[in-house]
C-alpha cells in the first residue's frame, strides 16, 4: 500500500507500507514521477520504513527510477534498518550517485535537501564567476598566421 502527496513546501512525499510487490512499487514510481513532472517538483521524499516485504525485482525498479530522474530532481529515501540494504542496492542499480540519499528520518532528508540546495547555489555562483572571468570575443587576441 502507498500514498503520494505534495507538501505545502512543494516537495513530493510518498509513503509505502505493508507488503510492497514489484508491480505496486512500479506504480508508485510511475505515479510519483508523473506528479513531479506535472508540478515541476524536484525534491522527492519516499518513506519506506513501513514496508514489511518486497519489492522483488530490484534491478527493474532501479532502471525505472534511473530513467525517470530528470534534470535537478533529487530523491531521499527514508528507510529503517530492515529496508536500508535493499534501498541502497536499488539506488546503486539506478546509478544516481549524489542525486539520491538513504536516510533514517524525515529530518535527515530535509537537511540533505537543504545541503544539496546550498551546494547547487555555490556551483551556480562559481560557474557565473568563471563565465564572467572568461575572455569574450572582444577581449581575446586574434592570432593570425604570418605571411610567408
Amino acid at each position: 500500500m502507498y500514498t503520494i502527496r505534495v507538501t505545502p513546501e512543494g516537495r513530493l512525499h510518498a509513503e509505502a507500507s505493508g507488503r510492497l510487490s514489484t508491480a505496486e512499487a512500479l506504480r508508485l514510481a510511475s505515479q510519483g514521477f508523473a506528479l513531479a513532472d506535472a508540478g515541476a517538483i524536484t525534491d522527492l521524499l519516499v518513506d519506506v520504513r513501513g514496508v514489511e516485504r518486497g519489492p522483488g525485482q530490484w534491478l527493474v525498479l532501479g532502471a525505472v527510477i534511473a530513467s525517470r530522474m530528470e534534470g535537478p530532481m533529487r530523491l531521499a529515501v527514508v528507510a529503517g534498518p530492515a529496508q536500508e540494504p535493499v534501498v541502497r542496492r536499488i539506488l546503486r542499480y539506478a546509478g544516481l550517485r549524489n542525486r539520491a540519499a538513504v536516510v533514517m528520518t524525515e529530518e535527515e532528508a530535509l537537511r540533505w535537501f537543504a545541503g544539496r540546495l546550498r551546494e547547487r547555489g555555490r556551483e551556480a555562483a562559481s560557474r557565473a564567476a568563471a563565465a564572467k572571468a572568461a575572455p569574450t570575443g572582444a577581449d581575446a587576441e586574434e592570432i593570425r598566421p604570418k605571411a610567408g
